[in-house]
């Protein structure tokens, strides 16, 4: 007998809020034995209590993810506002309100990283209370703290307040418009340094906040349907499907196909284009603006590559390359939604088979009518001595009818062969087994039947025993 407590502590329906009885060892030193198993047991109460615990984090949670998100773009959009200013010269970098842009900017990172500690505290928690296990520790693994550390770095890199530099002079050795080779032609062009008021290191800090857009990503999982409902998880854990952001984007691709990509490609292309012109104003002032940018972004983004717009700075070149990687990705995703949108649904493919199998059968019936006419004929022309040219054009007509009776069948061939996909052959397999349980149910039956036959067979023969019995008896 095992000297373990049964305490299951499940609230019964109907109780009227009385405690309800559980099960006790009588031997006293095995529950002491195992008191520290009971008390991990116990820890979280009832399986009622549980749920509602796991209940309440899993919202605590999506808090802190739609928390993180805000804060996150609140930063980004900073950001950009002080560079902003700073390219149309309404700031200074060494002024006071560049200062305090920034020094807004620090202040939702630090935040932004204390919320993130949180969210990565509650999904521990939601680790512990999934796996009833006690000592948080248990979750910590160097994949976990892996995760975590790369998260932080993103998060945690932004432009930092003050100026270490009054401004950034570069050369522009190789500018590519037309404007400056005509300058450089006419002689107009003064080889001096030119001033630009954002320094490097500024720009090289704030094109990696844009990787907070993974944030993005993360609300949009937390507050699906999908994840939040507790059916969905239970059934996904019976299956061993997990809940990630990779399960959630292939179910809004096979529902919201078309606004997932409009999303993906708007975002990519803003981005893209506002870095872009970010890396390459400092080398070509006339050029970089943001219309360029764009058009730069679009070239690159759907591989077409014209040329009249280049990037000169390796920061622009890696966005470049960046983009292009993104646009190859979005046009196969483009590809399959096409692909599948196309697609006849069953029941289309079921009318479209019926009624190019009845076009083939008409088909073959015109050519073989056609066959008994150029027999006919030939047996004609024979019969009245016709030329030869005669009986040989009626010959060749023949033969081209019996070629095509030939091909349109291997059409139907082959359109059967297309029609019986694996659904036909689940829903065959179905039927058949259907078929096989009434044949047994009706094989059983019979059994049955053949028995109560075979009962009243041998009731009729006892009972003609007994009659000639009677009749053979000797009379007295």
């Amino acid at each position: 007998m095992s000297s373990l407590i049964e305490d299951p502590e499940i609230p019964l329906v109907g109780m009227n809020n009385h405690k309800c009885r559980s099960y006790s060892s009588t031997n006293n030193e095995d529950i002491k034995a195992n008191s520290h198993s009971i008390t991990s047991i116990r820890r979280y109460g009832t399986v009622g209590k549980r749920l509602a615990i796991r209940r309440e984090l899993y919202q605590k949670r999506r808090r802190m993810g739609d928390i993180s998100l805000l804060l996150a773009t609140f930063g980004t959009v900073l950001m950009m506002i002080e560079l902003e200013l700073c390219l149309f010269s309404v700031i200074d970098k060494a002024s006071a309100m560049s200062f305090f842009v920034k020094v807004g900017i620090s202040v939702s990172t630090v935040s932004l990283l204390v919320v993130l500690a949180l969210y990565h505290r509650v999904d521990i928690q939601l680790f512990t209370i999934d796996n009833c296990v006690d000592d948080w520790c248990l979750a910590i693994d160097r994949t976990r703290v892996l995760k975590i550390g790369i998260e932080m770095l993103i998060c945690s890199v932004h432009p930092i307040p003050g100026t270490y530099m009054s401004s950034n002079r570069q050369e522009n050795a190789a500018p590519q418009s037309s404007l400056a080779s005509s300058t450089i032609s006419s002689g107009t062009l003064n080889s001096s340094a030119l001033t630009f008021e954002i320094p490097s290191y500024d720009v090289f800090l704030a094109l990696p906040m844009f990787l907070r857009v993974y944030l993005l990503c993360r609300s949009v999982m937390l507050h699906s349907r999908l994840y939040e409902d507790a059916s969905s998880q239970s059934l996904g854990a019976l299956n061993r499907v997990h809940f990630n952001f990779a399960f959630i984007f292939k179910s809004f691709m096979s529902l919201h196909a078309e606004h997932v990509l409009i999303m993906i490609t708007i975002i990519a292309f803003l981005i893209s284009s506002w870095c872009l012109r970010l890396c390459e104003i400092q080398f070509r002032p006339t050029e970089a603006t943001m219309l360029n940018s764009m058009w730069l972004i679009a070239v690159t983004f759907l591989s077409v590559g014209y040329g009249d717009i280049v990037p000169i700075s390796y920061c622009g070149r890696g966005i470049a390359v960046i983009t292009g990687i993104i646009g190859a990705g979005c046009t196969a995703l483009v590809v399959a939604v096409l692909a599948r949108k196309l697609e006849l649904t069953r029941a289309e493919k079921y009318v479209h088979d019926f009624v190019i199998d009845a076009d083939l059968n008409k088909r073959i019936k015109h050519e073989a009518a056609n066959v008994l006419r150029a027999g006919w004929l030939i047996y004609k022309a024979n019969k009245n001595n016709a030329s030869k040219r005669a009986i040989n054009e009626h010959q060749r007509k023949m033969l081209r009818a019996i070629y095509h009776i030939r091909e349109r069948k291997a059409q139907q061939r082959r359109l059967l062969d297309s029609t019986v996909t694996l659904v036909e052959v689940n829903k065959g397999q179905s039927d058949m087994s259907l078929y096989i349980d009434q044949l047994r149910n009706k094989q059983q039956a019979m059994e049955e039947q053949i028995l109560n036959i075979k009962c009243a067979v041998g009731g009729i023969h006892e009972k003609l025993d007994g009659l000639y019995y009677i009749l053979n008896k000797p009379t007295l």
